[in-house]
């Protein structure tokens, strides 16, 4: 999965909804304090809400603890009155089927002539999507909790999981059974043994109190809500015209309306003992469809949260004494450190240590890279000075120690990281980042802090090389950034590309810039043309130097 789009609606500066299209390679641009970092904390709050039910956090974990003062200080001018929503966009790309429950297919070895729905594969048919988020506060209980969670697969409207806010009411309430993933593969046999032959029923248009689907019939079948408690489409909610023919279906949540993650939807439909073959089948066929309707695509962003990492604009410089931790997390990016914990790892023990090492040297030393005129070099004192010179058993924790050392082209003389001037170390987290193959998408608060503006052209074409690994969410102040990228863009349609560079084109790249107004922040993407320029005028003007890039 890879998010493509971020909505916000009353989350911190953002008040009426703005829209954040994501590109392989997506920069913020905006004058400070507009609310760019914002975007990046959406992505943590809604981890935090999925990982730990944190609805209310003082703290957002994905972000190094970064304290953040709970709901009051994210939703719009603290008025908790209204609710933040927050809607997520995202290629499925190969969303692999997750059944949730094996018993379906075994048990359907053992039922003769059951009058259950065939069913499409539904997980195995995600190819895109969103999930919104609506986060409200209850003054009765002072928590805040996920009043409505809201699913669209392929360009379609799912349905709509709603809590109370004592969170003891969760419940199903809008189910859109004409989705093609919701309509059995068999359907015009069960419609023709329901309405007669096809000549009689093809032409006419079943009433909305009429029944559909066989799916529509086995789960109101199921249902112990009768049919009188069915509610009204939110059609604006939903963003599409449907008919909401299913009556409320109580699940356990977590949050308010977020289902348990990594497990088959709990409902209290009936067939769920064992001693009714048929009705028990066709409960096992209901659980499943909405476990990958409401449940896959939680669990698929989680997964995808959980890679993503966030490098903060102030990074660490270790020096020679550095403690390396041997088990980096998440939150160990924001500062940079991940990225020298995993290089002072012994590339010896570990293939994959010895390539990200060879791989972020090669940026760094490469002529055609980064150019910095260091590579990197990765020893203990044992390794340095050879066996002769130390006894290894006598001063073992010494000796061993891993260090990271920057090794002078020219010279070949080593430095640690804190002899040298601070933007090669601030440049570090972002190449080893890049070349990270467990890492999902990359968001960078301004990368091009102490960094020279040659170096920050050359960091663009880091983010262009790797992004077949990853994405790049990029909030930056830098003119050097966006002026190669425009520069990459109009040599691949001159065919004036530099030799072994990936070809870019405009939807490589998305631009948006952040600007405020009395309705809150207002975001607009600016659009590229083949030859490097924009489609639309900059808002404030543009930056004006660095011409020759564009030259």
């Amino acid at each position: 999965m890879k998010i493509t789009k971020i909505s916000l609606t009353n989350f911190r500066s953002f008040k009426a909804t703005q829209e954040i299209d994501l590109a392989p390679v997506t920069l913020l641009f905006g004058p400070n304090s507009v609310g760019k970092s914002s975007v990046l904390m959406a992505l943590a709050y809604i981890q935090q809400i999925l990982k730990k039910g944190h609805c209310n956090p003082q703290k957002l974990g994905a972000l190094g603890d970064k304290k953040i003062g709970g709901f009051r200080s994210l939703v719009y001018g603290q008025d908790t009155s209204s609710a933040i929503k927050i809607r997520l966009g995202f290629d499925g790309k190969k969303t692999p089927f997750v059944s949730y429950d094996a018993g379906v297919d075994e048990m359907a070895n053992h039922v003769v002539n059951a009058a259950y729905p065939l069913m499409n594969d539904f997980g195995g048919n995600i190819e895109t999507g969103s999930i919104e988020f609506e986060v409200a506060w209850s003054n009765r209980h002072q928590w805040a909790y996920v009043k409505n969670l809201r699913v669209w697969i392929n360009d379609d409207y799912v349905g709509s999981v709603s809590s109370s806010d004592d969170l003891k009411n969760s419940r199903i309430v809008e189910l859109n059974t004409l989705h093609p993933l919701l309509v059995p593969y068999n359907n015009d046999d069960w419609l023709e043994s329901t309405y007669g032959p096809p000549e009689e029923w093809e032409d006419q248009t079943l009433s909305e109190d009429e029944l559909h689907t066989h799916f529509e019939e086995v789960l109101n079948g199921l249902n112990p809500n009768p049919i009188s408690t069915i509610e009204p489409a939110d059609t604006e909610g939903a963003g599409q015209e449907f008919t909401n023919r299913i009556a409320p279906i109580a699940i356990g949540c977590s949050s308010g309306s977020v289902p348990y993650l990594g497990i088959p939807v709990s409902t209290m439909l009936d067939g769920q003992d064992f001693d009714q073959a048929e009705e028990h089948m066709s409960f096992l066929v209901v659980q499943q469809v909405l476990s990958q309707g409401f449940v896959l695509p939680l669990d698929k962003l989680l997964e995808q949260l959980e890679k993503n990492v966030l490098i903060g604009p102030l990074r660490v410089v270790p020096d020679i004494d550095y403690v390396a931790n041997p088990n980096p997390e998440q939150q160990d990016w924001v500062d940079g450190s991940a990225a020298w914990d995993l290089l002072h790892r012994d590339p010896s023990n570990s293939s994959q240590t010895k390539k990200l090492l060879s791989e972020t040297s090669d940026w760094f030393a490469n002529k055609n890279k980064l150019n910095t005129g260091y590579e990197l070099v990765n020893h203990s004192l044992s390794e340095e000075l050879g066996q002769k010179l130390l006894d290894v058993q006598a001063m073992p924790g010494i000796v061993d120690k891993r260090h990271l050392l920057f090794r002078e082209l020219k010279f070949r003389i080593n430095l640690t990281a804190n002899q040298l001037g601070t933007g090669i170390s601030q440049v570090l987290p972002l190449v080893v980042a890049a070349n990270t193959d467990s890492v999902g998408m990359i968001s960078v608060e301004q990368p091009e802090l102490h960094i020279h503006p040659r170096l920050q052209t050359e960091l663009a074409d880091l983010f262009l090389e790797t992004r077949g690994k990853h994405s790049y969410l990029i909030e930056t102040h830098s003119e050097h950034l966006i002026l190669r990228l425009l520069r990459r863009i109009r040599e691949t349609a001159d065919g004036d590309l530099p030799e072994g560079m990936t070809e870019v084109v405009p939807e490589t790249v998305s631009i948006v810039y952040l600007e405020p107004s009395e309705e809150g922040v207002r975001a607009k993407r600016i659009r590229i043309d083949e030859d490097g320029e924009f489609k639309e005028r900059w808002p404030q003007g543009f930056f004006t130097e660095r011409r020759e890039e564009l030259m």
